[in-house]
């Protein structure tokens, strides 16, 4: 790992893998919402704009739903329920 920004409280490494780890002072692994917040103050990763809830529900277009067709599902099932039990059987042992 190379260290990226060591300061007195933290330090920021880069993995091989191309992610980030943060230990704090005590040398402790910071995770989390802490972590992305140490992140982003230091200006490795930048925060994505979050849209509102209102904003995507807006942009959404409405979508109609087509009235289901249903074709005949069930006997299709019954074969495979009867195959079941059968499978889950045990040999008898002989003695």
């Amino acid at each position: 790992m190379k260290v990226l920004k060591k300061t007195d409280t933290y330090t920021i490494y880069k993995k091989r893998s191309g992610r980030y780890a943060v230990e704090d002072a005590l040398q402790n692994i910071v995770n989390g919402a802490d972590k992305i917040n140490i992140l982003i103050e230091a200006g490795i990763i930048k925060q994505a704009a979050i849209k509102s809830l209102s904003d995507t529900q807006e942009e959404a277009p409405t979508v109609e739903e087509a009235p289901a067709v249903e074709e005949a599902p069930a006997a299709e099932e019954a074969p495979a329920a009867e195959e079941a039990p059968a499978a889950e059987e045990a040999p008898a042992k002989k003695d």
